[in-house]
């Protein structure tokens, strides 16, 4: 009797530790689980708005999925192939942040183009104007002229106007979608024109003329200062590629490199001071007007 005492209160220890370990399981995984659907809601989101500022109508949960699993592939293939859970880790970083640098590089070329067409356009918008055609009708020739991204951004505006937008309110969205310095002084133009009165066809010309000499200034200033970022690229690129030669070359002695904790430790000082000198770089030949 007294024996079995000692059994049975091991008995229930064990049960309550078995029933407190799949419990501590389940919450686990209940929670991965909404922190890993919370992940994908916002992500798609995020992503879902940046598609739609750019117009491209993707399905955000299919491109989510797609590199998700171009993600699991690449991660595999890097883990097989290297056996570095360093390299893994960073294939596993540039998978989760290739769609938004994607995503903003296409941004920034639309935001490029809208602003080198923007003064041709506004010329159009004054020619028209002149020859006794109103703002609204001035933008409608406009936008059908006009090629994408400017043609497609000033006929949205147009459509938020005859969805019962007032013109103030589709310039405030035009100017949030692609912003910019040149987009805000035409919107300031034309609002000073509306509020105050006055010619605003030889307001856009003037506007116009200003910006496109804006633009070719920064045309120069862009080939005087190549020279300057194609270094950078070429200093930021020169310790890989010697890694990489010193790593065929002697592959035993490079070994402690990337299979230590100071070989690491070296790896990611050499890291980030490659991220320094490429920003400071890129920040002293970057000149603003």
């Amino acid at each position: 009797m007294n024996a079995a005492g000692p059994d049975r209160w091991l008995l229930i220890a064990g049960l309550a530790l078995a029933i407190g370990s799949i419990a501590a399981v389940l919450v686990l995984v209940l929670g991965g689980a909404s922190a890993a659907g919370q992940y994908r809601q916002r992500t798609t989101g995020e992503i879902g708005r940046r598609l739609n500022n750019l117009l491209l109508f993707i399905d955000a949960r299919r491109l989510f999925e797609v590199n998700l699993a171009v993600g699991l592939l690449l991660v595999a293939g890097v883990g097989w192939l290297t056996r570095s859970w360093m390299l893994v880790v960073i294939a596993l970083v540039l998978c989760a942040v290739a769609p938004h640098a994607v995503l903003l590089h296409l941004a920034r070329r639309r935001r490029e183009r809208f602003g080198a067409q923007l003064p041709e356009a506004l010329m159009l918008v004054a020619g028209a104007m002149r020859a006794g055609a109103s703002l609204p009708l001035a933008l409608r020739q406009m936008s059908m002229e006009q090629p994408p991204p400017c043609g497609q951004e000033f006929d949205l505006m147009l459509r938020e106007q005859r969805l019962g937008v007032t013109l103030d309110e589709a310039l405030g969205s035009l100017e949030r979608r692609m912003g910019g310095d040149d987009l805000r002084l035409v919107v300031a133009a034309i609002r000073i024109a509306g509020d105050s009165g006055g010619n605003l066809a030889e307001t856009l010309e003037r506007t116009a003329s200003t910006l496109r000499s804006q633009h070719a200034m920064e045309l120069k200033i862009r080939a005087l200062t190549a020279q300057g970022k194609l270094q950078a690229w070429v200093v930021g690129l020169l310790p890989v590629f010697l890694l990489w030669v010193l790593t065929r070359l002697e592959p035993e002695a490079m070994a402690q490199l990337w299979t230590t904790r100071l070989g690491w430790g070296v790896l990611i000082g050499v890291l980030v001071m490659e991220l320094i000198g490429v920003v400071l770089i890129r920040r002293i030949v970057a000149i603003d007007i």
